[in-house]
């Protein structure tokens, strides 16, 4: 047994090694000092970019965060944006269906290499997070192996999900001028990237060298950036993994989703034009109401809204006309996408019947087109429904929208075409009972890229030996792109439409493949033209 000296002894030690390891440093922001933490890396959490949108700023734009006199301990993060919990990345103490977070959300973190100063300009990534608008946080992902690995800067932000983010309605329009409403959640992501502008020279970037990211929402964000006017001189590259950017359905436009949530407001009880009473609602309320009668595709319009004031015109129309932010693209799917989703067409966690593929086909790809595509894909050649419905759903809501992307981008900008592919994806997500494995699912590249945990998703310490040299290249791929603007990769040419070229990545290797358009049966979908 230690004696009672060597025990006081022993802990002097551990706090000056905790004390070493974890060192304040200071950064002067616009609205005032903020206190990090260096260890590893430098980082600074749950600082505010704009004021809390509460109270009568519900449903308004961003407004500018008010400043403080004293330093702000930047150590922690700030609340998560208020949210339904996701039955798929539900955590553990978490319950499907449940509300949690804040409305107070708009909070970002900063993470640095530790010898950046203000004269380092180094690049910068801005992540925006996933989570189909309406979940996900900036606080799932950690930017500090990024950051300090790569000498390079990482932000990741919140911004408003669900109705509290993407509501619109004409009484919201009136109040606002110019008939502008919805579109709160991508306002929130352009005041975050102004005070990146502002700001991120005092921790050692570059605001010329601004890189967007995002996954799955965060990517089709990123396609929003990309055809927004007001993103404009934002950033000058942008990543797109899973970003659905002109996938069936997602084209809503502002009349249309101002329509369909009339009878939203409705059922919370207020008229769509009493925005006193929408105001005073309860966020649990706000997040759980459902309109019945509606398809759930179709239930609400929680997502970016076009032919509005943010956003002109529909990602295609922006896009094939080349009416976009000119920049650099890299846009990327996985190869098994759909796979995540069946555990949602599942009913009850029972295996997907016939019947159920069926009907999941149809609400993806509308009643019209059910048996075209059912031929296309008739389930006894995959052995189960699920797996039918799996590669179904990856092919005609990921990886074909994207090549049509790259075809229409690469018109006027460089675009560097890849797709994600480890068939044994490290994972914490459960296998459903009638699919062969989750495979290179939705998301289950994250963690490769960032090389660390990502809450809810993977851990990267659970990576093989070739899983760690696959997350490596990729990666490298990610961060040499935030750097020149091209993936620094000798056979990794810019995509070329009528070669349908593709960047694949898997353990074995990372080699460029002109298959993916047929793999993922592009022709297919591309003459059925599904919008």
């Amino acid at each position: 047994m230690l004696c009672p000296s060597r025990l006081l002894a022993l802990s002097a030690l551990a706090f000056l090694s905790l004390a070493h390891a974890q060192q304040p440093v200071t950064v002067q922001t616009d609205q005032g000092a903020v206190v990090g933490q260096q260890a590893a890396a430098r980082t600074f959490l749950g600082i505010p970019y704009a004021a809390p949108p509460v109270g009568e700023l519900r449903w308004k734009p961003p407004q500018p965060a008010a400043a403080w006199n004293t330093p702000r301990d930047a150590s922690k993060f700030g609340g998560e944006c208020a949210q339904t919990v996701l039955a798929l990345f539900a955590l553990p103490g978490e319950t499907p269906g449940a509300v949690k977070g804040q409305e107070d959300c708009l909070y970002l973190n900063v993470y640095a290499p530790k010898g950046a100063t203000p004269a380092s300009n180094l690049p910068v990534m801005v992540w925006i997070h996933g989570g189909a608008y309406t979940a996900g946080s900036a606080n799932a992902y950690d930017g500090s192996v990024l950051a300090e690995k790569n000498n390079m800067l990482v932000v990741t932000l919140n911004y408003r999900l669900g109705a509290l983010g993407w509501l619109s309605l004409p009484a919201l329009g009136g109040e606002a001028g110019g008939g502008q409403s919805g579109n709160y959640g991508l306002m929130d992501q352009q005041a975050a990237l102004k005070w990146v502008q502002s700001n991120i020279t005092a921790f050692g970037g570059d605001p010329a060298k601004v890189t967007i990211a995002g996954e799955s929402a965060g990517g089709m964000s990123n396609c929003a950036h990309l055809a927004s006017p007001a993103s404009a001189g934002l950033f000058r590259g942008a990543i797109i993994q899973s970003g659905l950017c002109t996938s069936p359905g997602n084209s809503v436009t502002l009349a249309d989703a101002q329509n369909r949530n009339q009878k939203y407001a409705s059922n919370l009880g207020c008229k769509a034009d009493d925005l006193a009473c929408l105001r005073a609602a309860p966020v649990d309320k706000l997040l759980s109401t459902k309109v019945p009668g509606l398809r759930p595709a179709a239930n609400l319009v929680w997502s970016p809204v076009y032919a509005s004031k943010l956003l002109p015109l529909t990602l295609r129309d922006a896009f094939t006309t080349g009416q976009f932010n000119r920049v650099p693209v890299m846009n990327g799917t996985n190869h098994d996408e759909g796979r995540l989703f069946v555990s949602v067409a599942s009913p009850n966690g029972k295996p997907i019947s016939p019947v159920v593929y069926w009907g999941g086909t149809g609400l993806t790809v509308g009643a019209a087109n059910t048996t075209k595509v059912l031929r296309q894909y008739p389930y006894r050649n995959f052995g189960t429904p699920a797996l039918a419905f799996a590669t179904m759903f990856t092919d005609a809501v990921f990886s074909c929208p994207a090549l049509r992307v790259n075809a229409a981008l690469s018109k006027y900008v460089p675009v560097y075409a890849f797709e994600f592919n480890d068939p044994n994806a490290v994972t914490i997500v459960k296998t459903p009972v009638d699919l062969p494995s989750l495979g290179a699912h939705h998301s289950s590249g994250l963690a490769y890229a960032f090389q660390s945990k990502v809450d809810g998703l993977a851990d990267f310490a659970d990576f093989t030996p070739a899983q760690r040299q696959l997350s490596d290249a990729f990666s490298a791929a990610w961060v040499a792109f935030i750097k020149t603007g091209k993936p620094a990769s000798a056979d990794w040419k810019t995509f070329d439409p009528a070669q349908n070229n593709v960047q694949v990545f898997t353990p074995d290797g990372v080699r460029p493949s002109i298959l993916f358009s047929n793999d993922h049966r592009c022709n297919f979908w591309q003459e059925l033209d599904l919008k």
